[in-house]
């Protein structure tokens, strides 16, 4: 498994999607005592570019597709306004698997990302 979190160092992330950055760090820090590659990407320093936003919105099945694109939030707030985590089911993979934040229509709610890196701690 691999798992990148982007998110920004500069930019308050928005109320409609909102991520405690520093909760999720957190939470990447353990994922990796734990073996997992995982890591925190700050936006500002390391811009993830189209070509990570385009697999985040299209390489995932539609029920585990995150909020970016036609209904949420844009290319330009990925990472940043809206931080973004991956998740690779293989460490070669080149499109995620799951993509958060998302909407979990079996769970009628918002799915976070500090809540996706607690299952993932939990597992």
């Amino acid at each position: 498994m691999k798992v990148e979190f982007y998110y920004s160092s500069k930019v308050t992330p928005g109320q409609q999607f909102f991520c405690d950055n520093a909760k999720a760090i957190e939470l990447i820090e353990k994922l990796k005592a734990k073996g997992v590659n995982a890591i925190a990407i700050d936006s500002d320093v390391n811009p993830p570019g189209f070509m990570k936003y385009n697999a985040a919105v299209t390489g995932p099945s539609a029920s585990k597709r995150a909020v970016f694109g036609a209904k949420g939030a844009l290319e330009e707030e990925f990472g940043k306004a809206v931080p973004a985590l991956l998740i690779y089911a293989k460490e070669g993979d080149r499109y995620p698997e799951e993509v958060l934040p998302r909407s979990d229509r079996d769970l009628s709610r918002l799915v976070g990302i500090e809540e996706a890196l607690q299952n993932l701690l939990n597992t």
